[in-house]
């Protein structure tokens, strides 16, 4: 064994026997395993430190030495898997460190207790590999377990929660969009659930105007969306199947979906109009936040295909920005250019800005007074005998809807508005 190793074998040893200042004692020592040891381990502010190749197995052993003197359970051996797994995942390794966070759990539950909170953050980083790797089956249960953990130690209903519900619910959401893993629309139903779970707990322990409610509402709002905008196509159908095994429990659970989907509208309305009041009720609250709101929720009338009810709306809006400060200014922040909906916090819109794909389609249309994009023209795409981009962008357009521009309080027609569509490759 190599001089450094032995002296790194020596500080993990003396570091699990209560004796951390040996370093102190000996800058020497802590010099030489500063290039051998992430420095999560020895500095948890800094996780910079990445391993060679060489250093990585220098490292392994000094793990299976200090495992042979005290045992493979002992309590400190965590943190040191932990720091191994931070500089595997700094190398883009996120296989061998999903690997080594879940040893790390696995110490740390039998030497903490299976319940400990200890195990966030080591949970934590082995989400980040689970996502980064593409391995999405474990990618949730990873995040399910998480929010097990936390309920097993708070309960159900604690505020406590919030944090890792807003986590969860937002993981399924992301997944739902992303298209990613098997069991879609259960993805798209948990994150449902879990942000009516978010506004219960607020309402019940700080009342029902409270500000922390608008997040979870509008989680709540866009989750209405998703569900509106699902699809019963024979991909979704395939993806449905696939989630239970038995026919009674497909039935059942697609008869729940329908009920989430008819209530989809009204929900979503609840929503938005409840954001309001919370808005209206909070003079800490900035001073179009509740005119924004209305904006939303005529934004969301108008893609439900309620457009009379929508421009009302608008108007009152319109109105009411006109006649504040900088009347002129906010009116055409908000209504000075067509803009693109669903317009909702966490939900990308249906044009994309990006301006560094390879393959992309560049369109001209006009954006009628009813919110309907119409006379659309390719003007440029590339590859440009791409039929499947440019069928893609005009079927887009067709049924997209749009916030139409206003003028002196009404809507009006925008012509030769030009967008440039980006695709992934």
């Amino acid at each position: 064994m190599t001089l450094s190793r032995i002296w790194l074998v020596l500080i993990l040893i003396g570091s699990a026997q209560g004796h951390a200042d040996t370093l102190a004692q000996m800058p020497e020592l802590r010099d030489a395993v500063a290039q051998l040891a992430p420095h999560s381990i020895l500095d948890s502010g800094n996780t910079e430190t990445i391993l060679s190749d060489n250093e990585e197995d220098d490292f392994l052993d000094a793990i299976s030495e200090l495992e042979q003197l005290h045992g493979p359970y002992h309590g400190d051996l965590s943190q040191y898997l932990t720091g191994l797994g931070i500089n595997y995942q700094a190398r883009g390794k996120h296989d061998q460190a999903a690997e080594v966070f879940r040893r790390a759990m696995h110490v740390s539950r039998i030497s903490e207790g299976l319940y400990s909170l200890n195990q966030v953050p080591i949970l934590e980083r082995l989400i980040e590999s689970n996502v980064a790797s593409g391995d999405w089956e474990s990618a949730s249960e990873s995040h399910q377990y998480l929010y097990w953990l936390h309920r097993r130690n708070f309960g159900a209903e604690d505020p406590r929660m919030l944090p890792i519900i807003t986590k969860l619910s937002n993981w399924h959401l992301n997944a739902y969009a992303l298209d990613v893993g098997a069991g879609l629309f259960q993805h798209l139903i948990n994150a449902h659930n879990l942000y009516t779970m978010a506004v219960s707990i607020i309402d019940q322990t700080y009342g029902q105007s409270d500000i922390r409610l608008v997040g979870a509402l509008r989680g709540l709002t866009v989750s209405n969306y998703y569900l509106a905008t699902y699809q019963t196509s024979s991909a979704r159908q395939t993806d449905f199947n696939s989630g239970y095994g038995s026919a009674k429990a497909n039935a059942d659970e697609k008869a729940r979906l329908d009920q989430y989907i008819l209530n989809s509208y009204s929900s979503g309305k609840r929503a938005i109009n409840r954001i309001r009041h919370v808005y209206a009720s909070n003079p800490e609250a900035a001073d179009t936040a509740e005119v924004k709101a209305q904006i939303q929720l005529a934004d969301w009338n108008l893609l439900f295909n309620r457009w009379h009810t929508a421009i009302d709306m608008y108007q009152q809006a319109y109105d009411t920005l006109a006649a504040a400060p900088n009347g002129s200014t906010t009116t055409s922040e908000y209504f000075g250019r067509p803009v693109a909906l669903p317009d909702l916090p966490l939900l990308k819109g249906n044009l994309d800005t990006t301006n560094d794909a390879n393959e992309f389609v560049l369109v001209s249309f006009d954006v009628t007074q009813h919110g309907r994009a119409r006379n659309i023209e390719i003007l440029e795409a590339n590859p440009e005998d791409s039929v499947r981009n440019r069928s893609r962008v005009r079927k887009a357009l067709k049924v997209a809807k749009f916030r139409p521009r206003f003028e002196n309080g009404s809507p009006i027609t925008t012509e030769k508005m030009t967008h440039r569509y980006v695709f992934a490759n």
